[in-house]
Formats: C-alpha cells, sequence, structure tokens
C-alpha cells in the first residue's frame, strides 16, 4: 500500500518570537535547520524512498524539504512540486502578530477569523485533501513526502482521524513526520505513526 510521508517544516524566527505566521513567512532558524536535518536522517535509516516530493509554496516549507534532498542521496533526481493546497490556512489580520493577541486555537481555529480575512475551516479541509489525494495518483503506487505546516496538518489529521491507526493526541513539532497509509480504492489515509524525532516511536519498533 502506498504511503504519504507529511512532514511539519522546521523551527523558524515567528515561532521563537511567538508571532502568528499563517500566510507571512520567516526563515527557519539554527534549530529549525537542525531539526531538518535529524528527520533527513530518520528517512535515511528507514530506507524510505519517495516516488515524489512535494511542499507548500511558502519558504519555510521549501527550505525544509531542500534540505531533506541535500540529505539524502538520489532525492535531488526525484520530481518535486510546490502545492498550494498545502500552504497554511490563512489568519486574516491577525498575522504577523504576537500569539497573546490571537483569540483562538491557532491549531484548531475552526471558521472564527473569517470575519477578519481568514480561511474557513471547508475550504482549508478541501483544498488540502485535494491536495494529498492528487499528490498520491501523480506518484501511481509509489510513496510521496510532503512539508506543510502545523495548523494544516491538524487538519488534515483530524479530517482522517476515523481510518487512524495510532494515537491521534499527540504534539505535532517542528519536522514531525506523519505516516498515513493510502487506499487508493477509498480514497482514504490512514494515520499509523506520528514521529517527532526526538523521541521512538512503535512505528520506529516496527522496522
Amino acid at each position: 500500500m502506498p504511503r504519504l510521508y507529511l512532514m511539519r517544516h522546521g523551527q523558524t524566527e515567528f515561532n521563537v518570537q511567538q508571532l502568528v505566521q499563517g500566510r507571512c513567512d520567516s526563515p527557519l532558524t539554527a534549530l529549525g535547520i537542525a531539526q531538518a536535518r535529524q528527520a533527513s536522517a530518520w528517512y535515511r535509516e528507514h530506507g524510505i524512498r519517495p516516488a515524489l516530493l512535494a511542499s507548500s509554496p511558502l519558504a519555510r516549507a521549501k527550505r525544509t524539504l531542500d534540505i531533506v534532498i541535500e540529505e539524502n542521496p538520489g532525492f535531488e533526481l526525484l520530481p518535486r512540486s510546490d502545492e498550494d493546497g498545502l500552504i497554511e490556512r490563512c489568519y486574516g489580520s491577525f498575522e504577523g502578530k504576537p500569539m497573546s493577541e490571537f483569540p483562538v486555537n491557532p491549531w484548531n481555529p475552526g471558521d472564527a477569523l473569517v470575519a477578519c480575512g481568514g480561511d474557513s475551516e471547508a475550504s482549508a479541509r478541501e483544498r488540502s485533501v485535494a491536495a494529498l489525494t492528487h499528490l498520491m495518483a501523480r506518484a501511481a503506487g509509489g510513496d510521496v513526502l510532503a512539508v506543510a505546516h502545523g495548523s494544516i496538518i491538524n487538519l488534515f489529521k483530524r479530517t482522517m482521524a476515523a481510518h487512524a491507526r495510532c494515537d491521534q493526541d499527540v504534539q505535532l513539532a517542528n519536522c514531525c513526520i506523519l505516516v498515513f497509509d493510502y487506499d487508493e480504492a477509498a480514497g482514504t489515509f490512514a494515520n499509523t505513526a506520528i514521529v517527532n524525532i526526538a523521541q521512538p516511536t512503535a512505528f520506529d519498533k516496527q522496522e
């Protein structure tokens, strides 16, 4: 069964400064670069050989994928695409402002920010599911490695929660890797592991 490796980007300057990111961008920190290298080593150690690479078009996600490619010989030969459907949720007028001013949970804002220019939950869900399903179709039975953002990954995970086969109450740390089995006939993704790179997981014990 083909697999999706859905990865969050590394730590950014806005993460450290506790500023709302959303569609605005900030560079990876030195720690964020190190986290991406740790995740890259996990792919090597587990013999992950995707057929297709993708990322959100935002620079923090693209740079994280750059590091994964640099650290895994042969990945530079794989097809790669920017996927608009993987871009982070829009937080409207709150973007770039301190997290202390944010009125809702950024991981699960629902429709609370639509009035100030943010995404609706339905539109964010639709675009993320469509993008990842399209990537799996393009991979034609192979695996996909995609880099995206915390809130949009959390929404996708919740959307597919009924099919999950691992604990879902897990923090999605920077450069975490969510492993999904993809059922092409049903069009569903079953989350089998959430790998926070500093912690051993059931997936590691299976290998």
